[in-house]
């Protein structure tokens, strides 16, 4: 069942410019367990963050992944340089994962592509 809600992201998302998103080859087994999608907000036109916060406003709960990035945590400063790890960075500030599991109904998937590509577009 997460096959196909994956399946749908793909079409509706993968040839998108600016946004990033995890196909498998065709000789990768995949567990379709998560849907990171990486913004390129000067490609796409709008930040992760844009696309989380229209997606809340619609009462769907994605997830900044990777973030926020552990070697920037209070309790590592002085121990960790995050500026050591600028591609951690990058992630941290621009994954967001899409909702994802069994049950999800291809018209939600749906919806969650059009809000994402609409924040896309009016930003």
């Amino acid at each position: 069942k997460r096959k196909v809600v994956a399946e749908k992201y793909f079409e509706l998302l993968a040839d998108v410019p600016g946004l990033d998103l995890c196909v498998p080859p065709s000789n990768i087994k995949h567990n379709y367990a998560y849907m990171p999608v990486v913004v390129d907000p000067d490609v796409f036109g709008a930040t992760r963050d844009d696309v989380f916060e229209a997606l809340a406003e619609q009462g769907i709960g994605a997830r900044k992944y990777f973030y926020p990035l552990t070697n920037s945590f209070e309790c590592y400063e002085g121990v960790f340089d995050p500026g050591k790890t600028p591609v951690a960075q990058r992630m941290a500030q621009n994954v967001i994962t899409l909702p994802m599991y069994a049950d999800l109904a291809i018209e939600d998937v749906e919806r969650i592509c059009r809000i994402t590509l609409e924040t896309g577009r009016s930003r």
